[in-house]
């Protein structure tokens, strides 16, 4: 089959669109080797192909939630980690905004990957009623129609007004105007509504179904509600599709449950980007890398000695670790507070920690006058333990091992025990993207903006009551007039910590510049300097992400760029 490669090298980098001429689109995801040569066209509809089709629509999640772009694109530059030791600049930008620029290579990417798996998903919507006679058509339509839609919601949150293209395309295209932003939006609620009559109730694990596009329906009013062209029926919406999502549910296992290896399709999870042996042909690099991110590094022979690698790239600040009172165990759960004689001896060894040797611990906050009393406890087990003081818990700017434990505590609750040691997304276990204790937040944070606090609260005290220590629920309950925006961002990030959502929620609740400016050292040190990193070309805010050069490049229409660039 003929693929004019020129052609498609312009493809890929117009607006980021990633596709190829018909007769080849998809199938390096179906086969990385066709010998069959099959035209695409015919073997779409058949029922066979066109279960492909959608499920290489399905793995585009992988792409745009398993690689190191989307760990910038989600995270970085947040209240809750700073940059650690790379000094590339293109990480650099997005951590402290001050050298963000539409030339920017790792925004450029993740923009011409959500274009790409727009385009497959409008491969697989045109094909729908084209494939031979299948029970599934119906729901399988749904389920592309709502992963289109929330391609472009991640994008209209990142990029603001974008290009709207809901066509299969099989002829080259030069020019591609931009949509102003509350038309996109119109688009997602349009698609998920679309999907929402199209999928079932309960569907195959995995799979779309009804309660996710209430789920994420929910968070596209929330987010729009806040936008100058938004209004409070979206916050009303918000509440009831995430209560719809709730559906009565209470959270029944706990949060140590929730993350711990092996409980991905738990009960507390409503949809996750999918990872299984079977699809994995390279342990060292088909998984993902979110267990990568988010810790110190921790030495070179972690295949030899049982422990993950790190890339020391982004940092819980000691605001995160403040977040935290003495009786909420999601800071036991979320960092690996107590470092056994092999890191994993976590994990392999959870049901006899008793029994084990404590080589580092993290001492919490409440507790640093207690730490001799603990040592005394099980001298056995403690007695050569390195007690990290709290005040130790963030490192200074360099990359180095500091002698002793690892700085910060590491992040665990990603952890895979069972990856291999690789820097290049060795983690097989799902990401989760919609979960029953942020469908209770996006409920409180909207019945907030309604002006219910109480109501917010009790939702609020729902997630809160599960994460508190046995006997201290009451330690753990909050009052009506404790809900403010501050509040729930920081329950948000105690209970989402790490999860991809950070980003979107600061900008979504107007905070980002605040909150950014008060808690992340890679941003303060530019406002120290007496400069705002984020004021951009006319004295413009950067708050949102550039339209990458490339695009305007090679489009044919006059695109705008984003304010601040």
């Amino acid at each position: 089959m003929y693929i004019d490669k020129k052609m498609n090298k312009n493809l890929l980098l117009l607006f980021g669109i990633c596709m190829l001429l018909v007769t080849t689109s998809c199938t390096n995801f179906l086969s990385e080797d066709n010998k069959s040569d099959i035209v695409a066209d015919s073997y779409y509809k058949t029922k066979d192909g066109y279960e492909k089709l959608v499920n290489s629509t399905y793995a585009q999640l992988r792409t745009l939630y398993g690689n190191s772009e989307d760990v910038w694109m989600y995270t970085a530059g947040t209240d809750v980690f700073w940059r650690g030791r790379s000094d590339n600049n293109d990480d650099k930008g997005l951590s402290s905004y001050e050298g963000l620029t539409p030339t920017n290579d790792i925004v450029n990417q993740y923009y011409k990957d959500s274009y790409h798996a727009i385009q497959i998903a409008n491969t697989a919507v045109y094909f729908n009623d084209k494939t031979a006679d299948s029970p599934n058509l119906k729901k399988r339509l749904g389920e592309v129609k709502f992963l289109r839609a929330l391609f472009y919601f991640n994008l209209v949150r990142q990029f603001g007004g974008i290009a709207l293209v809901d066509n299969r395309i099989n002829e080259p295209v030069v020019s591609f105007k931009r949509s102003p932003a509350d038309s996109v939006y119109s688009f997602i609620i349009n698609q998920m509504n679309d999907a929402l009559n199209d999928v079932p109730e309960a569907n195959d694990p995995g799979r779309i179904d009804k309660r996710t596009v209430r789920f994420f329906l929910a968070k596209v009013y929330l987010t729009r509600g806040y936008q100058k062209f938004g209004s409070d029926s979206d916050f009303k919406q918000a509440a009831q599709y995430a209560d719809n999502a709730i559906n009565g549910q209470k959270p029944d296992i706990t949060f140590k449950q929730l993350w711990f290896p092996g409980n991905g399709m738990s009960s507390g999870v409503i949809f996750s980007v999918q990872y299984s042996g079977s699809s994995i042909q390279d342990p060292a690099s088909d998984g993902n890398i979110q267990n990568y991110f988010f810790s110190p590094y921790l030495g070179g022979e972690g295949q030899v000695d049982g422990y993950p690698y790190r890339s020391h790239t982004l940092f819980p600040d000691k605001y995160t670790f403040d977040l935290f009172s003495q009786y909420d165990t999601r800071l036991e759960n979320t960092f690996m507070t107590k470092y056994y004689s092999r890191y994993y001896d976590y994990f392999d060894k959870n049901d006899n920690l008793g029994d084990l040797d404590v080589k580092y611990y993290y001492v919490p906050q409440w507790a640093e006058n207690d730490t001799t009393q603990w040592r005394a406890q099980d001298p056995v087990h403690r007695d050569s333990t390195v007690i990290v003081p709290y005040d130790s818990l963030t490192p200074n700017l360099s990359f180095e091992s500091y002698h002793g434990a690892p700085l910060p505590a590491p992040v665990k609750k990603f952890d895979d025990p069972t990856a291999v040691f690789s820097n290049d997304g060795s983690s097989h276990r799902d990401i989760i993207l919609a979960r029953l204790a942020d469908a209770y937040l996006v409920s409180a944070e909207a019945y907030y903006k309604q002006g219910d606090a109480q109501t917010a609260a009790d939702r609020i005290n729902v997630v809160r009551k599960r994460a508190a220590e046995s006997g201290h629920t009451s330690d753990m309950t909050i009052t009506a007039n404790q809900v403010d925006i501050d509040f729930i961002l920081d329950e948000r990030a105690r209970e989402l910590l790490g999860e991809y959502h950070r980003w979107f929620d600061l900008a979504r609740t107007g905070t980002l510049v605040d909150r950014t400016k008060k808690y992340n050292r890679n941003v303060q040190q530019w406002f120290n300097q007496g400069i705002n990193p984020f004021k951009g070309a006319g004295g413009n805010l950067k708050l949102l992400r550039p339209i990458p050069q490339t695009a305007i490049d090679l489009n044919h229409s006059e695109v705008e760029q984003n304010p601040g660039y």
